[in-house]
């Protein structure tokens, strides 16, 4: 009777184990996407950067893109190469010199790459946990051939 209980409980711990590690492979694929989007993000930051920075490679009065909806642009002209009007939280826009404007987006793009780094820690941390429930599945699993 008693061999019937201890082979009882390990297939209880083994589903267990098993739940947990789908669990934890929903966890890790939410963080992974959550990354996706960061670096997406961050690559959005990273090219406006390079727009901002070259702005005053382009002389006033040329005709420039504006856009106006995402892949609709209207056709403008440049009146200053030296500012950029950007948006400061609430709908709150405000013009800011170059230098600025770099400024705070060098900021945002190291609070996303803070963000992607922990979000990459929390991975590993998953993915251990993965691998660490997996070679006791594998061990149980060795175990109860015997």
């Amino acid at each position: 009777m008693k061999r019937l209980k201890n082979i009882t409980m390990d297939q209880q711990e083994q589903q267990q184990a098993a739940q947990q590690y789908q669990q934890i492979q929903q966890q890790l694929q939410q963080l992974q996407q959550h990354v996706e989007q960061i670096e997406e993000q961050k690559e959005e930051i990273d090219q406006t950067k390079d727009a901002v920075t070259n702005l005053p490679d382009n002389e006033e009065g040329k005709e420039v893109l504006a856009p106006i909806g995402p892949g609709t642009y209207a056709v403008a002209e440049l009146k200053e190469n030296d500012k950029v009007i950007t948006n400061i939280g609430g709908e709150t826009f405000q013009k800011k010199e170059i230098k600025s404007a770099t400024e705070v987006l060098e900021q945002q793009a190291e609070m996303f790459q803070s963000t992607k780094e922990e979000l990459q820690e929390e991975i590993n941390n998953l993915q251990q946990q993965m691998q660490q429930i997996q070679q006791q599945l594998q061990k149980q699993q060795l175990e109860g051939e015997q």
